[in-house]
């Protein structure tokens, strides 16, 4: 689980971006598996990568279409554990359709926090090897952003979790967390051990 924090600009999503190939890298600058990214097939890539970024995209079908786009053939117990781990379950039990309450043009009938839970059990159920959150809770509340990475930490076993986030709570329990400051990597270690350099992380965390 690697996290990448910094200022607003610093290109925490840009970097997001060339991951997935939205942009292009310069070749021979980012390596997955120590493979230039930019001889890995595009098709193969996007298969390999579940992204839920800050902009999030519903459809307007119902909960349980958006949720299946990301893997068409899952039965409703893999829907369900999805939706369980994402914390979205609860919301859906209260709505009279369940899942199958359709949401409106781009989602409408859901708070920001439902979509972006909606959006994250989208991209569990696919079960990719790469999981990008790109600032995925940012209007969720804390005691729920918690519930959810508890949850994750199980559920990201054996795969890569990269964590895009302005909130320590989000990070700080990361393998290793890198701080960027205008696209560079100027700090990169443990919560605790870029507590102790009192620099860039730690007054992030004071603040």
């Amino acid at each position: 689980c690697l996290a990448v924090v910094g200022e607003v600009g610093a290109g925490k999503s840009t970097l997001v971006h060339l991951i997935a190939r939205l942009f292009e890298a310069p070749e021979g600058s980012l390596f997955l598996d120590s493979r230039d990214l930019r001889t890995i097939p595009l098709s193969r890539l996007r298969a390999s990568i579940g992204l839920v970024s800050q902009d999030i995209f519903l459809f307007s079908e119902t909960i349980r279409e958006n949720i299946l786009f990301g893997r068409p053939d899952a039965t409703v117990q893999d829907m369900e554990e999805a939706a369980r781990i994402a914390a979205l379950l609860p919301s859906v039990q209260e709505f009279a359709d369940r899942f199958d309450t359709l949401l409106g043009e781009r989602g409408v009938r859901l708070s920001g926090g439902q979509k972006q839970r909606t959006a994250l059990a989208r991209a569990l159920i696919a079960d990719p090897p790469i999981l990008i959150l790109d600032d995925a809770f940012s209007s969720v509340d804390v005691q729920t952003e918690d519930a959810i990475l508890r949850e994750l930490r199980a559920a990201r076993a054996g795969r890569t979790t990269i964590l895009i986030s302005h909130r320590i709570s989000t990070v700080k329990d990361a393998d290793q967390i890198v701080y960027l400051r205008e696209g560079r990597i100027v700090e990169q270690g443990t919560h605790g051990e870029l507590l102790a350099r009192e620099s860039h992380y730690h007054r992030l965390y004071r603040r």
